[in-house]
């Protein structure tokens, strides 16, 4: 085979073992178990190497979406990614200033408050409630989606004993109004019409876009330089300097990479895996 056997066998093993460390830390026992510890071979992890040449960038977005925001086949795998993860195999000092390669992530403004990313009973995140004066805390919005086909499905934030649900909307079908972009906008009109307060306060994690919306935005002639962040967020750039491990939440962290300037860019990186949630029928 390519390559050096015994160095992946210890990279693999490596990988094992932060996810573990993860699944305890995070409080995330699903990442630890289940088909997705043995999906992906020793280590189990989604895993690639990636090179950016001059001039390569990655416009923005998030890794994971929620199963019924992926079309007919959002429930048909049998895992989903839960943790992303790179490590740098650039020089040491590499400098983004003058070479760019950036990851750039757009961070929450107010750190949130309660679990990111999925729900312990593996439902997903969608969108924020921003703080206000009479609620201090932002607070994840989750989907839940019953019948697992796009309709009966309805968001929800979780009450201070972190598991009993209090639902924002009524019962909808995902399809189209959260596949459209302007779906931030449609959800308020639609689903929050009779809740101002929730509406003034609901944001997507990251809405679908088209090419009308990049033409309107100007994306067309995007070429990586960064975008700038939206209402309640703040950017981090990280270098991507050799030896640098980053890992964030795949749901809820949108991010790009920034053009690179005079040379390559190098990373190993990848996701780790959670099961999917059982389809109830």
């Amino acid at each position: 085979s390519l390559g050096n056997y015994s160095n992946r066998q210890r990279f693999g093993n490596l990988m094992a073992n932060v996810r573990s460390e993860l699944a305890y830390n995070l409080n995330r026992p699903n990442l630890d178990k289940g088909l997705a510890t043995t999906k992906y071979g020793n280590g189990s992890t989604e895993i690639s190497y990636t090179r950016f040449g001059k001039g390569a960038f990655l416009k923005r977005h998030v890794d994971e979406h929620h199963e019924e925001l992926k079309g007919v086949e959002g429930w048909a795998k049998p895992t989903r990614r839960s943790v992303s993860w790179l490590i740098y195999l650039n020089d040491q000092d590499w400098d983004g200033r003058k070479e760019g390669g950036q990851l750039r992530c757009f961070k929450r403004q107010q750190n949130p408050h309660g679990r990111i990313g999925a729900t312990v009973n593996g439902d997903l995140q969608v969108g924020w409630l921003a703080k206000t004066s009479l609620d201090p805390n932002e607070r994840p919005v989750y989907l839940d989606s019953k019948r697992h086909y796009h309709g009966d499905c309805a968001m929800y934030v979780l009450n201070e004993d972190g598991r009993s649900k209090s639902y924002i909307t009524k019962a909808f079908d995902t399809n189209p109004l959260m596949y459209v972009a302007g779906s931030e906008a449609l959800v308020k009109k639609v689903l929050l019409s009779d809740r101002k307060d929730l509406a003034d306060r609901f944001r997507l994690i990251e809405a679908p876009k088209s090419k009308i919306t990049d033409i309107l935005k100007g994306d067309s002639q995007y070429a990586g330089q960064g975008e700038p962040p939206k209402l309640d967020e703040e950017l981090e750039d990280v270098d991507p300097r050799g030896g640098t491990l980053v890992l964030f939440d795949s749901v809820s962290l949108p991010h790009e990479v920034l053009a690179t300037k005079n040379k390559d860019r190098w990373a190993c990186s990848g996701w780790y895996h959670e099961d999917q949630q059982e389809v109830v029928l």
